[in-house]
């Protein structure tokens, strides 16, 4: 299904193309208030990011569109500008973020496994990897 376009932003990263947009939405998602996301024109993956996190515990979540694989890395960096306004750069940095090699995994989910090993975890990260690359 496709995904609507009125008001969302469009932005080119490496050759893919994500709508993004933000909302605000409580006790629904993985986190609570202003928020991102930012899809894929493929629809294959998502990313979500919380603004206004507390820096010592962020977040960012990296998803296959039906959400059967994701990943919770850590500790990213602030997206937003001082003023806690995202923008097009700041999605362009988040989702040049998410391709770095080396991450800490808060939470993993494959399938209807969240008991991941590091290693199994450090694997599906890599597989979503090649997909938003």
């Amino acid at each position: 299904m496709a995904i609507s376009k009125k008001n969302k932003s469009k932005v080119s990263v490496d050759g893919k193309e994500y709508l993004w947009w933000v909302f605000d939405e409580y006790d629904q998602t993985e986190f609570d208030g202003i928020q991102i996301k930012a899809v894929c024109s493929d629809q294959t993956h998502f990313i979500k990011y919380g603004l206004q996190q507390n820096l010592n515990n962020s977040k960012l979540v990296l998803a296959l569109k039906n959400y059967t694989k994701l990943v919770h890395l850590s500790l990213p960096p602030k997206f937003e500008n001082n003023e806690g306004v995202i923008t097009k750069t700041g999605i362009n940095r988040m989702i040049k973020w998410c391709k770095q090699d080396v991450h800490h995994i808060q939470y993993a989910l494959d399938g209807s496994r969240n008991d991941l090993t590091e290693v199994e975890k450090q694997l599906l990260l890599k597989e979503l990897q090649k997909i938003i690359r």
